[in-house]
């Protein structure tokens, strides 16, 4: 985690900058910024002079950085961000030259959104409408994008235990639904994509079944990073070898978690609760693996090359108007909490099934 890449900082160098912004009041001091270029959702950051619990490109350090960025019309801001898919079908003309012939359309990502508040200034409205190359048939393919992002409650709020558990700890959490229209129906299917970046250092946990069933997208994971048990599949997050790892949707319950450290006997704990529908038709496959499908969740970390990062990454229903499904909506939401070490854990026992300190 970059400590320097506080609320002050960020927002400075997006104002400075010219890049339109609207920040998301999350309660007790803690906030998200949500920026026009790209949609991205930057943040949450607990306090003005605290970090971004999501991963951030240090080019949002100075004004002269980010004008480079945005000079060179990059995309990786950080933070959270909604891509279209199947990846092969609108990024890839050539599978069997993945890397060579990979090329993320302009057009969704970062696309040209239009953003505004709602009326009482509680949420954020993102819009976009886009047209994909389609690839490898050919063509192209029309959609509009809808997203709204606000604040969300405690999920532990109701519990028993809530009074000790969030001993000296802070909470932040917002809900993000995306909806996507199709005004054609082609036979052409698609799918919203929620990508969050998360700080290498930390471990991801996936609840799963026992029989858990993965797809590895590119060369297999090493034996260091995966870490197994008959409940969980976790991964260290170390941000120097790339891979990319799928879960089968019929094998795990709709919630990954993240830990990470934050601060002498403190740590953060991010936890994405989406909806996991086996019935779904979950496209993405790897290149080498024609008809190889069926995963709802993703990890993807950088080799260092782009930053060091990890990606969790959410699969949404698919929308096909030829079987009358012209408009989906998924909601995705992100529960943060940070405080000691220990507390941090119980929460994470509470809301992911297991409690992974020991693993920091």
């Amino acid at each position: 985690m970059n400590s320097a890449l506080t609320y002050r900082v960020v927002s400075k160098a997006l104002e400075s900058a010219g890049l339109a912004h609207g920040v998301l009041d999350l309660g007790a001091g803690a906030r998200a910024i949500v920026v026009e270029r790209g949609g991205r959702i930057l943040g949450p950051f607990l306090a003005d002079d605290e970090p971004s619990l999501l991963w951030l490109n240090d080019v949002l350090l100075s004004t002269e950085r980010l004008q480079s960025f945005l000079d060179a019309d990059d995309w990786n801001l950080g933070g959270e961000r909604v891509r279209i898919g199947p990846e092969l079908q609108y990024a890839v003309p050539d599978r069997s030259r993945f890397w060579e012939s990979y090329a993320m359309s302009p057009e969704d990502d970062p696309g040209r959104y239009s953003m505004k508040a709602d009326a009482q200034g509680r949420a954020w409205r993102l819009d976009k409408d886009m047209i994909l190359d389609v690839y490898p048939a050919g063509g192209t393919k029309s959609l509009r994008m809808e997203r709204r992002v606000r604040k969300a409650a405690d999920p532990l709020r109701e519990l028993s235990a809530f009074p000790d558990l969030v001993q000296e700890v802070r909470y932040a959490g917002y809900e993000h639904r995306i909806t996507i229209r199709e005004p054609v129906a082609d036979g052409v299917v698609s799918h919203a994509w929620n990508l969050i970046q998360v700080w290498p250092g930390g471990s991801v946990w996936i609840p799963v079944l026992p029989l858990a069933q993965h797809t590895d997208y590119y060369d297999p994971v090493q034996t260091a990073v995966e870490i197994r048990t008959p409940t969980h599949a976790g991964l260290r997050i170390t941000g120097d070898r790339m891979f990319k790892r799928g879960y089968r949707s019929a094998h795990v319950l709709g919630r990954v978690g993240y830990l990470g450290r934050y601060g002498d006997g403190q740590a953060y704990l991010l936890v994405r609760n989406f909806y996991n529908n086996p019935s779904y038709r979950y496209l993405d496959e790897p290149f080498a693996k024609p008809g190889w499908r069926g995963d709802s969740v993703q990890v993807y970390q950088d080799d260092g090359a782009l930053g060091g990062f990890a990606e969790i990454e959410c699969i949404g229903e698919d929308i096909d108007a030829t079987v009358g499904q012209s408009e989906v909506t998924d909601t995705m939401m992100l529960w943060c909490y940070a405080g000691p070490i220990v507390r941090v854990g119980e929460i994470a026992a509470h809301l992911i099934g297991w409690n992974p300190i020991e693993s920091l």
